[in-house]
C-alpha cells in the first residue's frame, strides 16, 4: 500500500513519531556538542527505543507491510542489543547475519498476513 492511500490518522501517528525521534536524536548530539552529556552514555538505550517503536508498529497497524516491519525493528533490536552487551559472544562484526535473518522474517511476516486479507 503506497503512502498515498495510508488512513490520514496513520500518517499522521507516524509523522508524529518520526517527528518525536529526530528531536530527541538532534537534543542528543547537541547536548554532546555543548558538553553538557556523553552519547556514549545514550548507545545502551537506543535497543530499548527501537524495541518500542518497532512493537507500537506491529501493535497499531492494520496493514501486513507495517507488521512485518515493527517485527523486523524488535529483531534488530535484540540484535543491536545483543551486541553492544557481547551476549554469547556477538559483535556486529560476528553476528552481522542476523540482519539477514530478520529482512527475511519481514518478508515471511508481510507474505503470510498478507494472504489473510
Amino acid at each position: 500500500m503506497s503512502r498515498e492511500h495510508e488512513e490520514p490518522q496513520t500518517r499522521h501517528r507516524k509523522n508524529f513519531l518520526l517527528g518525536t525521534v529526530l528531536v530527541t536524536i538532534g537534543v542528543l548530539f547537541l547536548a554532546e556538542k555543548m558538553r553538557v552529556s556523553d552519547l556514549a552514555d545514550y548507545w545502551y538505550i537506543m535497543p530499548a527505543l527501537m524495541g518500542c517503536f518497532g512493537l507500537i508498529e506491529m501493535l497499531s497497524s492494520r496493514q501486513p507491510q507495517n507488521i512485518a516491519n515493527g517485527c523486523c525493528t524488535v529483531i534488530l533490536a535484540f540484535w543491536v542489543y545483543a551486541s553492544v552487551e557481547n551476549l554469547w559472544g556477538w559483535t556486529f562484526a560476528t553476528s552481522w547475519p542476523v540482519v539477514l535473518i530478520a529482512v527475511g522474517i519481514k518478508s515471511i511476516v508481510a507474505g503470510l498476513l498478507s494472504t489473510r486479507q
